[in-house]
């Protein structure tokens, strides 16, 4: 696959201005995935220009100078929870959010936060949400790489109307892949569930 990459002069502050010319290439997270490598990476070629890797576009580059991404940017500093506090409810409506919402859970790891915020109360309930949590997060475990690079591809897909919607009940819908995608992805099917909360994810297949 063909990377699309851009260059970005920095300048950086010391006795001087000194410029450092850093060039960065986007890398899809579904391509660092299968290929087995970091979601971000960095290296200095031989002329001393800095290449930076990265699964994230940062912002337009204009007049040889990029905009800062958020990244760079200093963040406002967030109130700690407190012992006992629930993390906040996911505003998910749709489901290319799902997907997205599971991709950031399978970075973090977090496996325990992501069965307990985004499935659906419909899919713990048929799991038993004991065993269901362990199933789960056994599940993100094991298919780590291939669930990342199968809802990255569902998500574009279903953006791309690629995916359409198959009602499977009155809350349950499934979205799958073109039969062009078969056996390039370890998951062809996602199913979302409406909740009063909005959509959450049931099963990925």
């Amino acid at each position: 696959m063909r990377c699309a990459w851009w260059a970005a002069l920095a300048c950086v502050a010391a006795a001087g201005c000194t410029l450092e010319r850093t060039e960065y290439r986007y890398r899809p997270d579904y391509v660092s995935i299968n290929q087995g490598r970091p979601l971000e990476e960095e290296y200095y070629k031989p002329d001393g220009t800095r290449v930076v890797i990265t699964s994230h576009i940062p912002g337009s580059v204009e007049s040889g100078t990029a905009e800062p991404s958020p990244a760079t940017e200093a963040a406002v500093p967030a109130e700690p929870p407190k012992p006992g506090d629930k993390p906040p409810p996911l505003n998910v409506h749709t489901p290319d959010m799902v997907l997205e919402a599971f991709m950031v859970g399978l970075r973090s790891e977090n496996y325990d936060d992501l069965y307990e915020r985004l499935v659906s109360p419909q899919q713990k309930q048929r799991m038993g949400d004991r065993n269901g949590r362990a199933e789960f997060v056994k599940f993100c475990e094991t298919n780590r790489r291939e669930l990342m690079a199968s809802a990255l591809r569902l998500c574009s897909s279903i953006r791309a109307g690629q995916s359409p919607p198959m009602q499977v009940s009155a809350d349950m819908t499934r979205y799958r892949l073109p039969d062009t995608d078969r056996g390039a992805f370890g998951f062809m099917t996602v199913e979302v569930e409406r909740t009063p909360e909005g959509l959450r994810l049931a099963g990925m297949r």
